[in-house]
């Protein structure tokens, strides 16, 4: 894997020196360190600047040869044209991971691409592997290393979902974006120009990651095609791998050479090689959060039949609309169903509500418990492969932790839909957390719904 090399000690390195260190925390090194000592990183920080003899409380060196002990990561954040010097210097330390976040490189031309050379030549000579150059580098929660998004705190430790991409600006907000809607994570690379550590290798270590349950990947260009898709046709049968390919245009494939170096290939011939391949395909950056948070339900349906319970008339109405055209059924419900649903809600709403499918049950009494929903979702859940909800109750902890224990009764997904995504926003989160999906409207659940339903088929079949 990766060479001789295995990668733990990049993710969780127990040492890191940042070179290029700054106390001015608006500028690259300073911002990297302030964000390692904010997110609570669990080793030893080592500045290394040789104007400064102490930065942002902590004891400074002039170069990663002068600092004692052994040390597992350089975070290299100086103009292009010491790259190469420094990574010179991390060899004669024993430094045997990098990530080098300087730009300036394959990205700008040819004499960015010598001095990319240059700099690969060395780090080979001297036993590094390193990520980039031109990234944002690592993101790994469980250690409080995070140099993605450094001036973030990151919330509620790790999870389950892996993340990969080719542009800074995707995995960023990939993290923001995904951490308020509750994804939590395992790991997250921004590979920036992959002169040495590719997507690949991140691949293949994270296929083999028991920390990692789902893997996403922004690509705009892949430098080992055949390799690429074997990996995910190795990996895809127990880990979904989603993956949003960009560059589909002539202007989008310039953007991604001037990016990062980036070959875009073409992508009709890409999309169906992923899909052959058994990966999910995403189109932008919300579809991408949205199969994330899909994926991260720890139970997939049997089949494409769908129940759904709506306290709110028009979503039940989206929701039938949608579902055909996706692939979805939609089953009238049995007699002796119907009975059990009339028995249900009698004596707690106005009039009998439609209990064909979708399941109408208007404004029930106590309606802010959610109990109506619940228990006319056991009922439902008997004869479906999955099921949708909308309700308007309050997506408190009490309310998650009785969904999700429903849905590990009955062995299947139960997707969430708030009857007010504003006002229920933070419930929303609580649920993904608990690998209950939560959208803002029932168009979006039911797309991701469709994806679970073709990958558990590609999976049976595979």
């Amino acid at each position: 894997m990766t060479g001789s090399q295995p990668l733990e000690r990049l993710f969780r390195p127990s040492s890191i020196a940042i070179v290029g260190a700054s106390n001015y925390t608006q500028k690259g090194g300073g911002f990297l360190l302030n964000g390692l000592v904010t997110n609570g990183f669990k080793g030893t920080l080592y500045p290394v600047n040789p104007r400064e003899s102490e930065i942002l409380g902590l004891r400074s060196y002039s170069t990663v040869t002068d600092i004692p002990g052994k040390i597992d990561l350089a975070i290299i954040a100086v103009s292009a044209r010491l790259v190469p010097q420094v990574l010179s210097e991390c060899g004669q330390k024993g430094i045997r991971f990098a990530v080098v976040h300087s730009a300036g490189f394959a990205e700008v031309g040819t004499q960015g691409e010598a001095l990319e050379k240059e700099m690969l030549d060395i780090a080979q000579h001297s036993g590094i592997r390193f990520v980039g150059p031109n990234c944002m580098g690592l993101c790994c929660t469980e250690v409080g290393l995070n140099t993605i998004r450094p001036s973030s705190r990151l919330l509620d430790g790790s999870g389950c979902v892996a993340f990969l991409g080719q542009s800074g600006w995707v995995s960023e907000n990939f993290i923001g974006m995904g951490n308020d809607r509750g994804l939590r994570f395992s790991k997250v690379v921004s590979v920036g120009n992959q002169a040495d550590l590719s997507i690949e290798d991140f691949l293949e270590y994270l296929g083999a990651d028991a920390q990692t349950r789902v893997i996403g990947c922004y690509i705009e260009g892949v430098k080992q095609g055949r390799k690429f898709m074997q990996l995910v046709r190795q990996i895809s049968p127990t880990k979904p791998i989603i993956v949003w390919k960009a560059g589909r245009t002539e202007a989008g494939i310039r953007a991604a050479s001037s990016h990062t170096a980036s070959l875009a290939g073409n992508s009709n011939i890409f999309d169906v090689a992923l899909s052959q391949s058994g990966a999910v395909i995403a189109h932008n950056l919300e579809d991408l959060i949205d199969l994330a948070i899909g994926f991260t339900c720890p139970v997939l349906p049997d089949g494409n039949r769908l129940g759904v319970v709506v306290e709110a008339g028009g979503g039940g109405v989206a929701t039938a609309d949608t579902h055909e055209a996706l692939g979805l059924e939609m089953p009238v419900l049995s007699k002796a169903s119907q009975k059990e649903l009339t028995n249900i809600l009698d004596d707690s709403v106005v009039a009998l509500p439609n209990l064909l499918n979708p399941v109408d049950i208007v404004w029930p009494l106590n309606w802010a418990t959610g109990w109506a929903t619940l228990k006319c979702l056991r009922v439902v859940l008997k004869e479906v492969d999955a099921a949708l909800a909308i309700d308007y109750a309050p997506l408190n902890e009490r309310l998650a932790v009785k969904i999700a224990a429903l849905r590990d009764e009955t062995g299947k997904p139960i997707i969430i839909i708030p009857g007010d995504s504003i006002e229920q926003k933070r419930g929303m989160s609580r649920l993904v957390r608990k690998g209950v999906p939560s959208f803002s409207i029932p168009e979006r659940g039911l797309k991701v719904l469709a994806a679970m339903v073709r990958y558990a088929n590609g999976r049976r079949y595979s």
